[in-house]
């Protein structure tokens, strides 16, 4: 049998020593049309029929949308016919304090704009980024009336100006505060905001299994009751026009079962929202979790402290990049580092160089190229015969979850590219004509580099490829969030080396390409099994697919039928029942 023929049949009993299962997690919802917006002028005859728009706004503090999704909500519950709502909305990933989270409803910007992270509003932008109250007054003028009513005296403080702001004692009185206000003719947008639940949560935990946090959230379901009935018990309600937003700041932190945990934006309790946007005119629309991506299953070494791979024996000149055409293709799920975070800093994952130095580029055994981890992102760095040079990825990897990295190698012309892929994603290309031969004496290895530095990785390292061409984009798109090598693949006759990793000892790594390239393992490596997504969307776009804090001044404004600027610079988004 010819080593093509090995080859071949290697690889196929690779693939099916690995699973792939593709989920379709509320496909549908993922796939509807989330761009469409409510006109910002439309000319139909609303007013006519409904009348003057009117907005309720109830905030509520550390309320769970899963636990609230749980509770006994009935009130809620009997919206929802006619609500675009979510029990997987999102607050701002990023706060260090609820007063972000704030911000975020109060501007319709996030941190980076508004200028709060934290509980500190010292250095805030609102000049800049105005509240809501501040546009919609500039915008309607005497011909609107505000009111807030909150428990919190910073909040009254700081979003109540242009508003009827009332200082109450609990939720209780914001109920009662908010029924009157609701008594009044003339007012046309009224705020109430609830912090009763979030005391729970951080009393007794932010989840339902704890009965004083559920019945702080019932407790909330029935004073939205209260309101609802107040509401509907205008004289004039009939011919009115409201839509009611009804939605949590923020979650509370809670250690989630093992089960439910995604490893995405989704499984932090913190972030995780609840919103109800009601109108008599909406029909039902469900915004569940979308589609996440597939699930990558099997056994996997942990590549910590000083773990590598190398190849001991065998022809280790087919990893030199050269002059050649190359592309690299790995699988890496980063663990959490010394820091409690997902950032590394410089610890090498695979690479043909006798070391990695902080002075890696004036020394002349350096000679040989690495990938390496920089912060959450990652960089290829080389030596060459005639000069150095790194080329950063500058795109984050997915935390918790597995991505996959892909380099390319290509010389067209006497012009050496190099272009760097993240899950399939162009993230920056780069000219290396300038570093000369790529080839080193070293041994080629995956893991941990000799080094006087540091850097360690903490990772789970799978599927392995090395090619002698460059794939095209089309291809590293096409086959990025795939396992193993199927025959049909258009460079098949390139592939140098394929490590699916899949070790069930530890000790030896097996090559299922031609060369049988083997690689013996150094050091004690955990074997775990794991059940993670693979190539999932960033946490940026997956929380463009639900509601978030930021999007719920936006859906006022254009309920309000106030015109929307560019100018303005709003992160949220409208959200309809269609």
């Amino acid at each position: 049998m010819n080593n093509q023929q090995i080859m071949k049949k290697n690889i196929l009993n690779s693939i099916s020593a690995i699973l792939l299962i593709f989920l379709g997690l509320n496909i549908t919802s993922c796939q509807e049309e989330f761009s469409k917006v409510i006109p910002e002028n439309d000319s139909d005859s609303v007013d006519v029929i409904y009348g003057k728009p009117k907005v309720l706004l109830l905030i509520v503090d550390g309320a769970r949308g899963e636990s609230v999704r749980t509770s006994n909500i009935s009130n809620m519950n009997a919206l929802l016919p006619n609500s675009i709502y979510s029990w997987v909305s999102l607050s701002e990933e990023n706060a260090a304090g609820i007063s972000s989270n704030w911000a975020n409803l109060f501007t319709g910007v996030n941190y980076t704009k508004h200028g709060v992270r934290d509980n500190n509003f010292e250095n805030n932008k609102f000049d800049a980024y105005p509240l809501l109250a501040d546009r919609i007054k500039a915008s309607m003028g005497d011909s609107i009336k505000m009111s807030m009513v909150s428990p919190n005296a910073t909040f009254i403080e700081t979003f109540g100006k242009n508003t009827k702001a009332q200082k109450a004692s609990n939720d209780d009185d914001v109920t009662t505060k908010v029924i009157n206000d609701l008594k009044d003719e003339n007012l046309s947008f009224i705020t109430g905001h609830f912090t009763a639940v979030d005391a729970a949560g951080k009393t007794a935990g932010y989840d339902n299994s704890k009965p004083a946090y559920k019945a702080a959230i019932e407790k909330f379901d029935g004073q939205v009751g209260q309101l609802i009935k107040a509401l509907e018990a205008r004289p004039n309600y009939g011919k009115e026009n409201w839509m009611v937003v009804i939605t949590s700041s923020q979650g509370g932190a809670y250690e989630i079962p093992p089960a439910q945990n995604d490893n995405t934006i989704f499984s932090n309790a913190g972030l995780n929202t609840f919103t109800i946007i009601y109108s008599p005119r909406y029909s039902t629309k469900f915004l569940g979790k979308p589609f996440i991506g597939n699930k990558f299953i099997g056994d996997f070494m942990r590549f910590e402290r000083e773990n590598y791979a190398q190849l001991d024996s065998g022809d280790n000149s087919i990893f030199d990049l050269d002059y050649s055409d190359f592309t690299i293709e790995l699988k890496i799920k980063k663990n959490k580092g010394r820091d409690n975070n997902y950032a590394f800093w410089y610890p090498s994952i695979i690479g043909k160089r006798k070391h990695f130095q902080g002075n890696w580029g004036a020394e002349t055994d350096g000679i040989g190229w690495v990938i390496h981890l920089s912060g959450e992102s990652w960089i290829f760095n080389a030596r060459g015969d005639k000069g150095t040079g790194e080329v950063k990825a500058d795109k984050d990897l997915n935390r918790g979850t597995w991505n996959t990295i892909s380099i390319t190698g290509q010389t067209v012309d006497g012009k050496r590219t190099v272009k760097l892929y993240t899950n399939g994603e162009l993230s920056k290309e780069a000219d290396i004509s300038g570093w000369g031969s790529i080839a080193a004496e070293a041994k080629f290895r995956i893991g941990f580099l000799e080094t006087r530095e540091g850097w360690r990785s903490d990772a789970y390292l799978a599927d392995v490829k090395f090619w002698k061409a460059a794939l095209s984009p089309e291809t590293i798109k096409q086959y990025s969030c795939e396992v193993g090598v199927e025959m049909s693949h258009p460079n098949i006759d390139f592939l140098a080396a394929y490590w699916p990793m899949n070790s069930k000892d530890g000790k030896v790594l097996l090559d299922e390409g031609p060369y049988g390239s083997h690689l013996k393992t150094h050091g004690d490596y955990p074997i775990t099994n794991l059940n993670d997504f693979l190539c999932a969307p960033s946490s940026s776009t997956l929380s463009a697919m639900v509601p978030r804090n930021i999007d719920i001044p936006t859906q006022i404004i254009s309920w309000l039928k106030v015109p929307r600027q560019l100018s303005w610079g709003l992160d949220g988004r409208v959200w309809i029942d269609k």
